[in-house]
């Protein structure tokens, strides 16, 4: 079942706006396996190594030989390595295209792991037969109470886990409440998968069909603009979304 969720995550990558380099052929996507790249990534990966600094990363290859030493100086001026890498650290480079010892952009996986959080607030519900994007405001005489009881924040994110899966955080399982009540919340992003794919983050939303196996339905494409040990900024197509480490 894995193997058929991994090949479905790399359709829906092939419908990214985030394409980059020459589609895949048919054989490549049927050889593709977990301890490669998506076919068309020209991402790097291996481990860093003992002697990285702020200029140089020393950086084990994944496909194999003695370690390499990669200038990072640039990347970093430009705010484009995201996580300092320590010794051991999972690292996904972009190199740059006239200089196969430079870094264009370092990406430290280990430290993209975990729960990232943030919160969000309800909005009023449209009145039966008004717009989904109808924006309802609150009368001036609103009671206190009430906007206390109705308004209140929820943690929403995404769980990055090893083995390229991923767990939504926010779903609320009272459905009836949802439905009815006085306010609504943004539906959740049902992330399920995620993937580095030349430099980019793609995220995988993926539901359950009648036979129970999980089926990718969208993939978001998001570019890491700030990643600190506590906070990580992505930027999508449309929006920006900041984020806080829960653990």
């Amino acid at each position: 079942m894995k193997q058929n969720l991994i090949l479905m995550m790399i359709a829906a990558v092939l419908t990214t706006a985030c394409s980059s380099g020459n589609t895949p052929s048919a054989q490549e996507i049927t050889a593709y396996n977990d301890e490669q790249p998506l076919p068309g990534d020209s991402s790097v990966y291996g481990l860093a190594c003992e002697g990285c600094t702020d200029s140089l990363l020393v950086f084990l290859p994944f496909s194999g030989g003695d370690p390499d030493t990669i200038d990072i100086l640039n990347a970093r001026v430009q705010r484009r390595v995201f996580g300092r890498p320590d010794i051991g650290d999972l690292v996904a480079i972009v190199l740059n295209a006239n200089n196969k010892k430079e870094a264009d952009i370092v990406i430290n996986i280990d430290r993209l792991k975990g729960e990232w959080c943030y919160m969000v607030m309800p909005r009023l519900r449209p009145r039966a037969g008004a717009s989904a994007d109808s924006i309802v405001q609150l009368p001036p005489d609103f009671p206190d109470s009430l906007r206390k009881k109705w308004f209140q924040p929820r943690e929403y994110g995404i769980d990055i886990r090893r083995d390229y899966t991923a767990r939504p955080i926010g779903i609320q399982r009272n459905n009836a409440d949802r439905q009815n009540g006085p306010v609504e919340y943004p539906q959740v992003k049902r992330y399920r998968e995620w993937r580095i794919y030349n430099g980019h983050l793609l995220l995988s939303e993926a539901r359950r069909d009648t036979l129970g196996n999980q089926q990718i339905t969208h993939t978001d494409t998001a570019d890491i603009v700030f990643m600190r040990r506590d906070t990580l900024l992505l930027r999508f197509k449309d929006h920006e979304q900041g984020y806080y480490r829960k653990n």
